[in-house]
């Protein structure tokens, strides 16, 4: 996994642990306004400062999606 630059907050290290723990292997991240993972399975964009506790139900509905359409 490449990390280049990249500063691990909780939300991030939180993100990245959400995806292993979930069965996608990660190639990079990036992050700007979106926080970006790049997975073997494709990619996955998420919100870099999220606003309240639904994003973990977002990060998780896109992880299933990715899997099943994978």
């Amino acid at each position: 996994m490449s990390t280049k630059g990249l500063i691990m907050n909780k939300h991030v290290r939180e993100c990245i642990k959400l995806c292993e723990s979930n069965g996608l292997t990660i190639k990079s991240v990036s992050k700007g306004k979106h926080l970006k993972i790049i997975c073997e399975q494709g990619l996955i964009v998420f919100s870099y400062t999220p606003s309240d506790r639904n994003w973990r139900y977002s990060v998780l509905r896109s992880i299933r999606k990715l899997i099943v359409f994978h």
